[in-house]
């Protein structure tokens, strides 16, 4: 059976995080979609557990922020990381103290130079991330939700996409005809290998048993303190070999244990490996277990798809179809919340007529370099917990001992991880880079700035993020976006042209929302231009002191709206393989007929 979906109706194949929150993304800007997901129901696998900054801001535009936190961990909770040789020690070797949720607002209250988000994270296990994402648009009439739906492929063709489909339940076998389609269905993506867009990486040495399980038994679990990741060292690995991650800080827990290639986890019960994992360098440490809720294997893996677009433009790569990445940093899911957002935006407003179609090539040339560098950053973070193996030596034993040998092991064991801390710190990654894409017009008057991973550094140099700064009647000008585009003016009584910005995209039908801000020196001062056009995603279009004619205007709209044909900047063209990323063994192409080792039930 053959179905042509209207051309207001957007395809999107995966019902995952990333699908869910495109067709949110869609919605608030009035475009409809379809959206196809294989299994049932949503994930019972715990995946991410964190949901940060930069993503809660995307949230509380779309409202959503509020909703998520109520079913999130609570605010008053430390994100304390902890790093132990075993529960069966009296403490942990050493910690990372992180923020929670209430002391990142006192942070943010405080500090009011543009540095810092204007949203705290927020921990949230993916499961309940998901059921929530579903029940909102399930009550969405612009979303056509339906789980039980497998993608089986696509045809991309010059006027539109067909999906090949199957109803799950019945057998029946449909076709769906769509201008565009959204791919987010996953590591191993139907859509991405149809189309044989190739995806470059490699795999971390060794694999992962997860076991997600129930325990109320927090005078044991706690043994060494309140956590939220806890960090074991195992003499089969020689130095990390185990996680624990808190995912409610009531009853539910998973547990990451890592092996060698060579040896089978599948006759160690899934009780017995959690005993294994706490217990570290230890005997087993027993914990009593209410219930065991999934188990899975999988081998993690850093690989980044070589194009995010089609050939011919109709289908678009997000989420874990367009890169994988390994816990470390928490960068996989918001990464892909990040491209939905991203490609919602573009992709609505050419469906709804208000932009044009440079939007779409833009999303490439936007987002995988950012992917290429977040998920190098996350092998940066690996190899951290990997050097441990260095501290350790020959006999991972001796840090335990009440000896000199055992202390100097502690004391450089303390160091090496208070040095290199930035795991879930790296705000640099999560908020400083910079978009190059032609829909961003630089600036030719200064410099663009360096990019820091470990540090977000205010400005609104074109592609980057706009900083966050609190008016002085105390609103955060986040709050003073418009829906689509805005145009930021700090007056100082001058007229610099912004009646010619708004007038040239009152030609071109393109919303931009005028925020005229007087007397906000403070502002401005971190802001640094008296006139920024902001994207809806918040990134800086374009920033100058004015504007001195309707051509110069109407060729700054056209720009950011896609309306000028400009060539891809070269950073972003995904023609090249990339050679290796950090903590990965070799680099493998995966296409049509190959699929990478290990990929767990969790990951598809």
């Amino acid at each position: 059976m053959e179905q042509t979906l209207p051309d207001d109706t957007v395809l999107i194949a995966g019902g995952g995080p990333v699908g869910l929150i495109l067709a949110t993304v869609l919605s608030y800007y009035g475009v409809k979609s379809m959206l196809l997901e294989r299994n049932n129901t949503t994930t019972k696998w715990p995946k991410m557990d964190l949901t940060n900054c930069r993503s809660m801001e995307w949230f509380r535009k779309l409202g959503l922020a509020d909703l998520i936190r109520s079913e999130g961990v609570p605010s008053y909770y430390p994100y304390t990381v902890l790093i132990s040789s075993g529960l069966g020690k009296p403490e942990a070797l050493t910690k990372w103290d992180l923020p929670g949720v209430d002391e990142w607002h006192k942070i943010i209250s405080k500090t009011n130079d543009g540095t810092v988000p204007l949203e705290p994270y927020q921990r949230l296990s993916q499961a309940l991330f998901e059921k929530i994402m579903k029940e909102r648009c399930d009550n969405d009439p612009n979303v056509d939700v339906r789980f039980g739906w497998k993608v089986e492929g696509v045809e991309e063709l010059e006027d539109g996409v067909k999906t090949s489909a199957t109803e799950v339940a019945t057998g029946k076998k449909y076709v769906f005809k769509s201008k565009y389609v959204g791919a987010c269905d996953g590591a191993s993506s139907k859509v991405r290998t149809s189309l044989k867009m190739p995806l470059d990486g490699g795999p971390i040495p060794g694999y992962v048993l997860l076991v997600h399980f129930k325990s109320k038994d927090l005078s044991r679990i706690r043994k060494q303190g309140q956590f939220w990741h806890l960090f074991v060292l195992k003499a089969e690995a020689g130095g990390f070999g185990a996680a624990c991650i808190a995912q409610d800080e009531v009853d539910t827990w998973t547990v990451h244990l890592n092996f060698p290639l060579d040896v089978s986890s599948d006759g160690i019960d899934s009780r017995e490996a959690v005993y294994m994992a706490l217990g570290g360098l230890g005997e087993p440490y027993e914990i009593k277990i209410d219930e065991v809720l999934v188990r899975s294997t999988y081998r993690p893996h850093i690989a980044v798809a070589r194009n995010y677009l089609s050939p011919l433009g109709r289908v678009f790569l997000a989420g874990d179809a367009a890169h994988q990445n390994i816990p470390t940093g928490g960068y996989g899911m918001n990464m892909g919340i990040a491209d939905a957002f991203d490609l919602g935006w573009k992709l609505a407003m050419v469906v709804n007529g208000t932009g044009k179609p440079g939007l779409l090539k833009a999303y490439e040339a936007d987002r995988r370099p950012v992917a290429l560098m977040s998920v190098e950053r996350s092998g940066v973070h690996l190899d951290v917990h990997v050097q441990v193996s260095n501290i350790l030596g020959k006999d991972p034993f001796v840090i335990d001992y009440d000896t000199e040998e055992g202390r100097e092991k502690r004391r450089a064991l303390d160091q090496h991880y208070q040095t290199h801390d930035n795991e879930n710190k790296d705000t640099g990654v999560e908020m400083g880079y910079r978009y190059e894409s032609a829909i961003c017009i630089p600036d030719e008057t200064a410099a663009a700035p360096t990019f820091d991973p470990t540090a977000y550094h205010p400005s609104t140099w074109p592609g980057m993020r706009a900083p966050h700064v609190f008016l002085k009647d105390g609103s955060p000008i986040f709050d003073h976006y418009g829906q689509y585009f805005t145009l930021v003016e700090f007056s100082d009584g001058t007229d610099r042209g912004a009646d010619l910005l708004l007038q040239a995209a009152k030609e071109f039908s393109a919303p931009v929302k005028h925020v005229k801000l007087e007397g906000e020196d403070h502002a401005y001062s971190v802001w640094g231009a008296r006139l920024v056009l902001v994207r809806p995603d918040g990134h800086v279009s374009w920033r100058g002191e004015s504007v001195t004619s309707a051509s110069t205007a109407k060729k700054i709209i056209g720009t950011i709206i896609g309306a000028e044909e400009k060539p891809a900047n070269s950073v972003a063209n995904g023609e090249k393989k990339p050679e290796a990323f950090t903590s990965t063994v070799g680099m493998n192409t995966q296409d049509s007929s190959f699929e990478f080792e290990k990929i767990g039930d969790m990951q598809k």
